[in-house]
C-alpha cells in the first residue's frame, strides 16, 4: 500500500516536476519535500500536506495513504489520485461498491488526465524516454477511464431495471385494486 511518500513522489513525477519545482510551488522548502519522500519526514504537518496538494491539483485525502483515507473519512473515495494510486484489482474492487455520481465524477477526472497527458506528451520527441513514460501513462489513464465508464453504463442499466421492476409493480397493484371492485358476484 503506497504511503504518503510514494504518494507525493507519484503524483509530482507524473506532472514532470523537480522536488525544487514542487517546493517552489507549494511555498515550502526543497528540505521539506525531499524529507516527505524518502520518508525521513513521515507524519508531515497537514498545513505542509495540503500546501503541496494544492500545488499538485489534488485532494490533500489523495497524499495520505488509502488505508488512513479510509479509516479517516468512511466510505472509499473515488478521485484521480485514488485511481493512479491503487493496483488494479482494488480499482475495480472501488468501482463495484461506487454510486453513479462518484463513477461520473471519476470518468471527468481521468478524462481531464488523459488530455493533460496528451498534451505533455506533444512537448516531447516521440522517441525520448520522457515521451514513452508519458505515453505509457495515457494508456493507463485511457484503460482506466474505458473501466469506469463501463461500470457505470452497468449502473445506469441496473438502475433502469429496477425503476422499470418498480414501476411495473406499481402498475400490477393498481390493476389488482380496480379489478377487485369490478368484479362480477353473479352465481
Amino acid at each position: 500500500m503506497p504511503d504518503i511518500s510514494e504518494r507525493v513522489q507519484e503524483v509530482r513525477r507524473l506532472r514532470m516536476w523537480t522536488q525544487a519545482r514542487l517546493a517552489k510551488e507549494a511555498g515550502v522548502s526543497p528540505t521539506t519535500v525531499s524529507g516527505i519522500e524518502t520518508g525521513k519526514i513521515g507524519r508531515p504537518h497537514f498545513g505542509t500536506i495540503g500546501k503541496l496538494a494544492l500545488a499538485l491539483g489534488v485532494e490533500p485525502e489523495e497524499l495520505l495513504s488509502w488505508r488512513e483515507t479510509v479509516e479517516q473519512q468512511g466510505p472509499a473515495l473515488l478521485s484521480l489520485g485514488w485511481a493512479r494510486g491503487v493496483e488494479e484489482g482494488e480499482f475495480e474492487r472501488g468501482l463495484e461498491g461506487a454510486s453513479l455520481e462518484s463513477l461520473d465524477s471519476l470518468s471527468r477526472e481521468l478524462d481531464a488526465e488523459q488530455e493533460r497527458l496528451q498534451r505533455l506528451y506533444r512537448e516531447f520527441p516521440e522517441a525520448s524516454q520522457q515521451g514513452r513514460f508519458i505515453k505509457r501513462q495515457i494508456r493507463e489513464v485511457a484503460g482506466q477511464s474505458g473501466s469506469v465508464k463501463t461500470s457505470a453504463m452497468v449502473r445506469r442499466n441496473q438502475n433502469d431495471a429496477k425503476r422499470t421492476d418498480e414501476y411495473a409493480r406499481d402498475t400490477d397493484s393498481k390493476d389488482q385494486s380496480r379489478n377487485t371492485g369490478l368484479r362480477d358476484e353473479t352465481p
